[in-house]
């Protein structure tokens, strides 16, 4: 049978339009139980918000009698907190409190009449009695009770000649009987808070909860709407439904969180049946499609197989499958293997020969384009540099030449003389230290040496040779190093030097020397021209960088922060350089191991230095 007579019979077994016709009857029918239980539980919040209202209304009543009185037409106030006293009895947990405009209360029946009064005035009052209209209040802690509470308040009508206002304060746990009254689930989270969400009563954690807000998500639907319905988590981490009703006399909402699992728990009883009958027909379909599919995929992984196994480079196992299209596949990919084996023999040949002639190309092409490149540049700079000085003292002989030349102008002549053949001198020591570096000729004469002192003389000699042209800062402490005094020296006088001939006129040099526990640290500060962050990796590799971007005016082949690199690595210590860019000066920083250190003992490898 052909792969494709397989997968007719299995896409007829599999029974989608079933499934989804029944998931969706499933899902109504489960719908439809959630919606009727969530509907008893409305009722029974209705009904719990009448109750709320009801004892709203009738605190109401009873304090539009007290309003009415003849004891408050009269202010007979000791008559009034009699007949306020008798009603509070009717009505436990409350009290009546009576304030003049200004919210100074004038007595209270949670106290004996005569009995002083707490000094406060409650400045709602006055807006209260201008508007003529009853208030029922949120959550709040009562002055004289220290317990949470809330008040009905009733104004006395203007006509009387009256400014007063007649309150009947509740203890808040009074609303908690509504609880209790009413039929309710005993998992049940029932919780009734006020148009601020604060919290009024609530039958679970009441001390750690009343006085609170309630969930963003609860106080925000309902504001949205008088009632409704909200799934969320509770301060408790139940899953509930909450059904939530807001009475209308008083503002307040009452709101009743079923947990989920008791709201679908009917739900999903009744759907039981249903999804079992259903996962049988299921059930007989899956067998089927899994019996044809495994005789289907048994064929397939067998030309998987073989297709891993040419891709792989290795022979397919020989098999046969009852499937004719993957019988033909599998002899296919026999016959391609050995097509690729073939192939790729060759080819990895041929590879293999052309990745051998380009590297050998392209090493000989860097080899002789560096070596083309250093020698132009190296030669370059070296005529460059030579010939100014020679220039320089040809031109002083031909001054000394001259018949009857003035004495100044000759010795001015002689001057430029040794000045340049100092510059001639030093350019061909550099040559000639760098040749003895590279071919290991260098021998150190390392003796403890001073060398704070030694710096300290070195840094004289340059302030004075500079000639006041900068502004020099010297802060060297105390240490001792085995070094070569002349090649320390040497170091010392490439880096000062290197200073001032990149420091402008009216610069700063700062040198600044001190030990750590191993090492001796030498800093040497400039404001000059500074180094980009592209030249400063190679900065003690001039030679072999090309272009450096450093202005080469002052002249010099710029072997000198090579050498100090080389002889302080014979030294066993190291250097380094730091700019925060052009124009922003530089700072190196030499780091050598102190007397007796154990970097003494230690021959440093050479580090060469490519011309």
């Amino acid at each position: 049978m052909k792969a494709r007579s397989y997968l007719i019979l299995m896409a007829a077994a599999i029974l989608v339009p079933v499934v989804l016709v029944a998931s969706v009857g499933l899902s109504r029918l489960l719908q439809s139980e959630r919606e009727s239980r969530v509907r008893s539980v409305q009722e029974t919040g209705r009904a719990g918000a009448l109750v709320i209202d009801r004892e709203i209304a009738v605190a109401e009543a009873s304090l539009r009698g007290i309003v009415n009185s003849e004891a408050l037409r009269r202010d007979d106030f000791a008559q009034l907190h009699r007949e306020a006293t008798a009603m509070d009895r009717s009505t436990p947990w409350s009290w009546t409190l009576l304030s003049d405009y200004d919210g100074t209360p004038l007595f209270n029946t949670r106290i004996a009449w005569g009995e002083a009064l707490p000094a406060y005035k409650a400045r709602w009052v006055s807006e209260l009695y201008e508007s003529q209209k009853t208030r029922v209040s949120g959550y709040f802690i009562g002055i004289l009770a220290r317990r949470p509470t809330i008040s009905v308040d009733v104004p006395v009508p203007r006509g009387l000649g009256k400014r007063y206002v007649v309150s009947q304060i509740f203890d808040a746990a009074y609303f908690g009987r509504v609880f209790a009254d009413q039929a309710m689930g005993r998992d049940w989270v029932i919780s009734i808070f006020d148009a601020n969400g604060i919290a009024i009563a609530r039958n679970r954690n009441a001390e750690e909860l009343v006085g609170k807000p309630v969930r963003p998500e609860l106080y925000q639907a309902s504001r949205r709407q008088p009632s409704g319905v909200l799934r969320h988590i509770t301060h408790d981490g139940i899953d509930v439904y909450s059904v939530y009703t807001r009475a209308p006399l008083s503002g307040w909402t009452l709101a009743i969180g079923v947990p989920a699992p008791e709201i679908e728990g009917k739900a999903r009883s009744a759907t039981l049946y249903a999804a079992l009958a259903l996962l049988g027909v299921l059930g007989l379909a899956i067998g089927i499609a899994v019996f044809l599919a495994k005789r289907l995929s048994v064929s397939l992984d067998q030309a998987r197989l073989s297709a891993l196994a040419l891709a792989s480079g290795a022979e397919p196992p020989p098999s046969t499958t009852r499937v004719a299209e993957v019988d033909m596949l599998l002899d296919s990919l026999r016959l391609t293997h050995a097509d690729l084996t073939r192939e790729r023999a060759a080819r990895q040949r041929l590879q293999d020969e052309r990745e051998a002639l380009l590297r050998s190309e392209q090493d000989a092409r860097r080899q002789a384009e560096g070596q083309s490149q250093a020698k132009d540049s190296f030669l370059a700079m070296l005529s460059h540099e030579l010939r100014n000085p020679l220039a320089a003292i040809a031109g002083a002989l031909q001054v000394l030449d001259l018949a009857g030349v003035k004495p100044e102008l000759a010795a001015h002549a002689r001057d430029i003389g040794r000045r340049q053949v100092r510059h001639l001198t030093r350019i061909v020591d550099d040559l000639l230290d760098v040749r003895r570096i590279l071919s290991g000729k260098v021998k150190l004469q390392r003796t403890p040496i001073d060398a704070c002192a030694l710096l300290r003389q070195c840094c004289e000699t340059r302030r004075l040779a500079d000639a006041g042209q900068h502004a020099w800062q010297v802060e060297v402490g105390t240490f001792r190093i085995e070094a070569d005094a002349t090649r320390l020296e040497q170091i010392f006088d490439n880096l000062l030097h290197n200073a001032i001939k990149y420091t402008p006129q009216g610069g700063s040099i700062a040198v600044r020397a001190h030990a750590t526990d191993t090492e001796a640290v030498i800093e040497v500060a400039d404001t000059g021209v500074g180094i980009d962050a592209a030249t400063l990796p190679m900065i003690f590799d001039a030679l072999v960088q090309g272009p450096t971007g450093i202005d080469r005016a002052q002249g010099g082949l710029g072997l000198g922060l090579a050498l100090v690199r080389e002889l302080t690595i014979l030294h066993g210590g190291s250097v380094e350089a730091h700019s925060e860019g052009a124009g922003k000066g530089c700072v190196f920083t030499l780091r050598l191991p102190l007397a007796g250190s154990p970097a003494n003992s230690v021959i440093p490898a050479q580090a060469g230095i490519q011309v």
